[in-house]
């Protein structure tokens, strides 16, 4: 587990995530979430701006933020993420 991740589980994880003025949170990050953002966000050139389960930002951090999830979540719970990802419309290959 990173320093910044605060809990998990195999639908979510909850990590600490600050904005531009240093104001710390703990933000929940579930399957569903991440699923959503590469199905919608993830391909969006046109904006600097993205959004990962309610949190917005610049495109760099939340993206970084999106593939640990996936990750995490490919390694705990694969079947769910593989069921999310056909509802959402994308083929996984994993």
């Amino acid at each position: 587990m990173n320093e910044f991740v605060v809990k998990e589980g195999k639908t979510y994880l909850k990590i600490r995530v600050s904005n531009v003025f240093d104001t710390v949170s703990v933000q929940k990050f579930t399957i569903s979430d991440v699923v959503e953002y590469f199905a919608t966000q993830a391909r969006n050139i046109t904006s600097g701006c993205r959004v990962l389960g309610g949190l917005a930002g610049d495109w760099r951090p939340v993206d970084e933020l999106a593939h640990y999830c996936l990750e995490y979540f490919k390694s705990v719970n694969i079947k769910e993420l593989r069921r999310v990802s056909k509802q959402f419309g994308l083929t996984p290959k994993f």
